[in-house]
């Protein structure tokens, strides 16, 4: 029995990991940013940086994990939502879909 108090809405699983992010807003200047993930799914990211990224910009993104046991995961999403974290106006906090995998 769960004690949970809602029905999960998710139609996939969604995995805390917490690992470094190179990525690319696609249609710029060509620079990488860095970013640090939170949560992965199959079909979405999270994850915070200190680039203010804005609603519907795309980009390519690079998971580097820890260790050379796995390969680095490569895809491209489109960001849903970003927001300011609460205690640093530097960091922001970005929802991302994620459109393409590889």
């Amino acid at each position: 029995m769960s004690n949970h108090d809602y029905d999960e809405q998710r139609n996939f699983f969604r995995m805390s990991i917490e690992t470094q992010i190179t990525y690319k807003i696609k249609n710029s200047d060509g620079r990488s940013h860095h970013g640090i993930s939170g949560d992965l799914s199959a079909t979405g990211l999270y994850m915070s940086t200190d680039f203010a990224l804005k609603e519907g910009d795309e980009i390519e993104l690079v998971m580097n994990p820890s260790g050379d046991r796995l390969p680095p995961f490569i895809a491209e999403g489109k960001v849903l939502r970003t927001t300011i974290a609460e205690n640093d106006v530097n960091k922001f906090h970005v929802s991302i879909e994620l459109t393409k995998t590889s």
